[in-house]
């Protein structure tokens, strides 16, 4: 019994051990990568808000690749320069070499207003050439880019769909422009910009939108040319022309399917607008805003056959309630602005 129980011993007492309870497995950390694309990017979008330029997006973009695409395609989308410093390095970084992003094809819309006083010529060139993705471009009034430079545009830009365009700084005459390889251009804004008549016959047909202001070197006839082929323009707008106060029955009589039609300026009378009513069409906005018409054109309206869903005729000064309630006794509009 002895040997026995000395036999046993060790093996209860080995016994008594417990065993080693097996570590726990880490669980795997998820991957923001298995999230779905369209998740990540609304993350990243509640992230930056309603500024692009939020400082946190620097620390977003580095998570992974796939959200450092996102943030770059909201921040350089529609840059905002606050000054001349920043636009440079703007310039500079989607010029480069072998960039870790492809931030230059994220440009798609271009303000250069705040810059344009300094000298952007150069950089705007280089600005043409490396952001072929560009949908929208505003030069600003008074703009340094060079004739040479806006050639540039009907060559790179052709998905610009947006172009506005003041005065040149550097080129105070006349100066040819072709915009014929800007196939998608669908507005055009023209701002007391020096191009010959030539230049606006080399604007593409996809256009549907036109703004013309202080355009003084164009004559009727020339614009009259233009229009006859440009028949598909939906809005018109044609702001202080001196040489544009005639016979306007016959410039909107080549625009068989227009909505919107501004007139505006001084050189605007009853005279020039006498015959217009007459044409048998429907306007969704009539605006003749700033001009001397007077009680005569409202009572042209109202004996005319052209239907206007909305007329706006604020800020003239011949115009008499009279001739307003004269009007509305003839005619009914959706919406009167007086």
């Amino acid at each position: 019994m002895l040997l026995i129980s000395r036999i046993k011993l060790p093996l209860l007492k080995k016994s008594s051990h417990k065993a080693k309870p097996k570590p726990n497995k880490r669980l795997r950390r998820s991957s923001c990568k298995q999230l779905p694309s369209e998740i990540q990017e609304i993350i990243c979008s509640m992230v930056l808000g309603n500024d692009a330029s939020n400082p946190f997006a620097l620390t977003a973009m580095r998570v992974c690749k796939t959200w450092a695409s996102f943030i770059c395609e909201r921040m350089y989308k529609q840059f905002q320069f606050k000054n001349y410093i920043q636009f440079i390095g703007f310039i500079n970084t989607i010029a480069l070499k072998n960039p870790v992003l492809p931030y230059n094809l994220y440009v798609r819309h271009i303000d250069l207003t705040p810059v344009n006083k300094y000298g952007v010529d150069i950089r705007v060139r280089r600005l043409i050439k490396y952001c072929p993705n560009l949908s929208s471009i505003q030069l600003g009034q008074a703009t340094s880019v060079k004739a040479d430079t806006l050639q540039l545009m009907g060559k790179y830009c052709y998905n610009v769909q947006t172009l506005e365009m003041g005065g040149l700084q550097s080129f105070p005459f006349m100066f040819d422009c072709d915009f014929s390889g800007m196939l998608s251009l669908e507005s055009l804004s023209l701002s007391t910009t020096p191009l010959q008549s030539a230049s606006l016959n080399t604007i593409p047909r996809s256009i549907s939108q036109l703004q013309i202001s202080q355009m003084d070197a164009l004559e009727h006839d020339e614009f009259a040319r233009f229009l006859k082929h440009h028949q598909q323009l939906v809005s018109l707008s044609v702001r202080r022309c001196k040489h544009l106060n005639k016979d306007f029955a016959t410039l909107i009589g080549h625009l068989p399917i227009l909505d919107v039609l501004e007139l505006s300026g001084p050189e605007i009378d009853d005279e020039g607008l006498k015959e217009m009513f007459n044409i048998p069409t429907q306007l969704k906005t009539l605006r003749l805003c700033h001009t001397q018409i007077s009680d005569t054109t409202l009572e042209a309206i109202a004996a005319g056959c052209l239907v206007i869903q909305h007329l706006d005729i604020a800020q003239n000064t011949n115009v008499t309630q009279y001739g307003i309630n004269s009007l509305l006794r003839k005619k009914q509009f959706q919406q009167l602005t007086y």
